[in-house]
């Protein structure tokens, strides 16, 4: 006998349960694959946050910027000692030089060695002078002018620069930081270099070669 067939009763939807996406309207052509779009500000929302960023406080870079700064500068006292040894040191080369034993002593290389010392030092003399109101005139040599009285010359107007940088900084209560940072750095370059007067001067020709090969090359 042929069976019959089986009827499955439907399924009847629980009451009060709305069928899935039958009140959601209908995605067009090509929306079902695009992914949801991210979350972002709106205009108006952006540019206050662009204010609150820089009216705000500084970044953490500045912050660390302006600690740095402020533990590597020097107190007025402690430039102004720095100043006084550059100073020292111009005072005794230019002793040195005037001195006759001394100068009959030099060689062409002592004194391509001292030539050689003072363009090094001319622009950390320019840099005094711009950041402490004055000015630098370096000294030239003149045709067949020696390069030890071109030297002196050339320290009597680094003493002037100097005297004037020590003027400024006695007469002015709070230098502005920038150019306060750059006075000091010079400085304290220059008293680096202001050393080597000493040195060269005081070396043998052997001392003289090493040192025009390892700081004055």
């Amino acid at each position: 006998m042929p069976s019959e067939p089986i009827n499955n009763p439907g399924v009847t939807p629980t009451p009060g349960t709305p069928e899935y996406g039958r009140d959601k309207p209908r995605l067009g052509a090509g929306e079902e694959g695009q992914e949801p779009k991210p979350f972002s500000l709106g205009p108006e929302a952006g540019k206050e946050a662009a204010q609150t960023i820089s009216t705000g406080q500084p970044s953490p870079i500045e912050v660390a910027k302006e600690s740095a700064q402020a533990q590597a500068q020097m107190t007025p006292e402690q430039l102004s000692a720095n100043m006084q040894k550059l100073q020292s040191q111009f005072t005794q080369a230019q002793t040195d030089l005037k001195n006759p034993d001394v100068k009959g002593k030099l060689t062409d290389d002592h004194q391509q060695a001292l030539s050689k010392l003072v363009g090094k030092m001319n622009p950390d003399m320019k840099t005094i002078a711009q950041n402490s109101k004055g000015e630098f005139t370096p000294a030239t040599q003149n045709k067949g002018e020696g390069v030890v009285n071109f030297v002196t010359k050339w320290i009597d107007a680094s003493q002037q620069t100097m005297g004037n940088a020590l003027n400024y900084l006695s007469n002015t209560k709070k230098p502005e930081l920038g150019q306060y940072l750059k006075l000091q750095y010079a400085v304290q370059r220059a008293t680096q270099r202001g050393e080597l007067f000493a040195s060269i001067v005081g070396s043998s020709v052997s001392g003289i070669k090493t040192l025009m090969s390892t700081q004055l090359g």
